[in-house]
């Protein structure tokens, strides 16, 4: 494992099918959860699908909403691989995350216990090569299949999307206490 700077990189992982189940959710999925973007601004510009998810960041007695049964193989090698890669631990969160075409997340500091206390892992799904990612002065550009570890609690980050086409991204965060 190499020194976490502000974006590590763990490996690859096939998408299988997964990009085939997130081109095919439909607008109502994407948009019938909007707890993020109503309560962080930075977030207007995003939709969110929670998969195992919790609004006050607890990291016990998890909510497994209805989609996760739609990724639950693709989870299981997630924890595969986390669970090589950290030695051990568990997914406490998960959300798919689309950045709309021509929009960006503004600079912001992301704070609090859990998520100074967890791994924050992006998979993009679908990207392409117009999409930055920016944490402190480093700028990357996620090639999908990829897992990142991001180190942004507490540090300015941001991401613009300068494509025509929607960018989505796996976030999951880690507990290996």
């Amino acid at each position: 494992m190499s020194k976490l700077i502000n974006f590590n990189y763990i490996g690859k992982i096939k998408l299988d099918n997964i990009k085939n189940i997130v081109n095919k959710l439909s607008n109502k999925e994407w948009k019938s959860f909007d707890f993020r973007q109503k309560t962080f601004e930075v977030h207007r510009h995003t939709e969110t699908i929670p998969i195992i998810y919790n609004e006050d960041f607890r990291e016990t007695d998890l909510h497994y909403w209805p989609c996760y049964k739609k990724f639950k193989s693709f989870f299981k090698k997630i924890e595969n691989d986390l669970s090589k890669y950290f030695s051990k631990g568990y997914i406490v969160r998960a959300i798919l995350v689309k950045l709309k075409a021509r929009s960006k997340i503004d600079p912001h500091i992301d704070s609090g216990p859990s998520l100074e206390k967890c791994k924050r892992i992006h998979i993009p799904i679908v990207t392409n090569s117009d999409t930055f990612f920016t944490v402190g002065e480093e700028v990357k550009n996620l090639k999908e299949g990829e897992m990142w570890q991001i180190n942004n609690s507490g540090k300015t980050h941001s991401v613009e999307n300068n494509d025509n086409k929607d960018r989505v991204h796996l976030i999951v965060d880690w507990n290996n206490d």
